[in-house]
């Protein structure tokens, strides 16, 4: 109703009058969100079923996966990184767009476009997650590495920030836990987002785990897919 409402005062102002700067900047602002608490309650109903292990497998490639995960996180984090992303089509292209922002994005692009039968929100939903968190505790650099080898898909998202105090390594799957404020790691999220990425993981035959690094956080995710022929 907020989205439709929304909407309506922005793309029929000839019926509901004009709308000044102030007034249009407000309501886009309004849509936004509205979109964004439609996105997480689907989100949640994601993680929700695949606690159920209830998954929907169709045929997609891991370079949509990529390409849409970080279109979704640079959105938020770099818009003006995310309209040039968007019109970039050739994965190759967007590879070496990416790498002059400092994301560095490792596969082999053949690997990357052959058909998968996959879940494809679910597995996008991890990888968004993973690029979120990285984004937000990197310094400078993000580092995507994805392979497919036989049935399974591996995928590692790494950072260069301060990383998490090894005490932290276990507990940050668990639903609702937060880091306590330090030096160094001082931001601050829901507490939900790892555990339901790994929820995510595991209904998709897989598993998420956090790997001990010289610098940064490390995560790595595998699920099991089937190659189409």
């Amino acid at each position: 109703i907020i989205e439709t409402g929304a909407r309506s005062l922005l793309d029929k102002q000839d019926r509901y009058g004009e709308l000044t700067d102030r007034q249009e900047k407000v309501i886009r602002r309004m849509l936004r969100s509205a979109l964004k608490l439609r996105a997480l309650a689907n989100n949640m109903l994601e993680v929700d079923m695949a606690s159920k292990g209830i998954t929907k497998t169709t045929e997609c490639n891991m370079a949509d996966i990529l390409r849409h995960s970080l279109l979704e996180v640079l959105d938020v984090m770099d818009p003006s990184i995310s309209e040039k992303l968007d019109d970039v089509l050739d994965f190759k292209a967007v590879r070496d767009m990416l790498k002059s922002y400092h994301i560095y994005l490792e596969c082999d692009d053949s690997q990357m476009l052959k058909g998968i039968q996959l879940d494809e929100t679910k597995m996008g939903l991890i990888v968004t997650n993973l690029l979120s968190n990285a984004f937000k505790y990197r310094e400078k650099s993000v580092f995507l590495k994805c392979n497919i080898d036989g049935e399974c898909i591996t995928i590692s998202v790494r950072d260069d920030g301060p990383g998490i105090p090894e005490s932290y390594h276990q507990k940050v799957f668990d639903q609702y836990f937060q880091c306590v404020p330090c030096e160094g790691f001082p931001v601050r999220g829901h507490g939900l987002g790892l555990a339901g990425a790994q929820a995510l993981a595991e209904a998709l035959g897989g598993n998420l785990c956090l790997c001990k690094t010289d610098q940064g956080a490390e995560f790595i995710v595998q699920v099991k897919t089937s190659n189409m022929e």
